[in-house]
């Protein structure tokens, strides 16, 4: 359940709720605190009034806890709609970018990276992929020295088999 726009409080199964503030930071948790030794199962804001705030919390044993949310969380900081809107407008292009990116990928287009496998590979199914990947090496060795001058166009290379 979000309180407000800049915290979100989430229940977990270990009893402790997590406070999220986005302002503040993305990746993890602002604070945790411990309500209960059992599962949280609800979490449920009341308002009060526009000075108080309320967050009911119930866990498996039934319990209901009731807890009163700071001010600095349901207080919104004056830039706060624009820094949030600007925040998810670059999450948002950030995951455009990456579903592009691989459908850039799976069209065979540009370099592909590492990729993990989605079936394990066999022995030689491996070795024959790391002696691709290190002849590919040897040639980007040899234009390079060749570049240097430190080696010549018809030099041969040395390629696995």
């Amino acid at each position: 359940a979000v309180v407000s726009t800049q915290s979100g409080h989430y229940g977990r199964e270990d009893g402790n709720i997590d406070v999220w503030d986005l302002m503040d930071r993305s990746h993890e948790p602002s604070m945790s605190q411990n309500i209960s030794s059992s599962a949280i199962t609800a979490l449920e804001p009341y308002k009060v009034s526009s000075k108080q705030i309320l967050l009911g919390v119930g866990d498996n044993f039934g319990t209901l806890h009731i807890l009163e949310v700071p001010w600095s969380l349901r207080q919104p900081s004056p830039n706060e709609l624009h820094s949030m809107a600007a925040y998810f407008d670059r999450e948002c292009s950030r995951i455009d970018y990456y579903k592009d990116r691989d459908a850039n990928r799976s069209q065979g287009g540009g370099d592909t990276g590492p990729t993990i496998p989605g079936v394990l590979e066999t022995d030689e199914e491996e070795e024959e992929r790391l002696k691709k990947s290190f002849n590919n090496y040897l040639n980007l060795e040899k234009d390079f020295l060749v570049k240097l001058g430190l080696k010549g166009q018809d030099d041969p290379v040395d390629l696995l088999h």
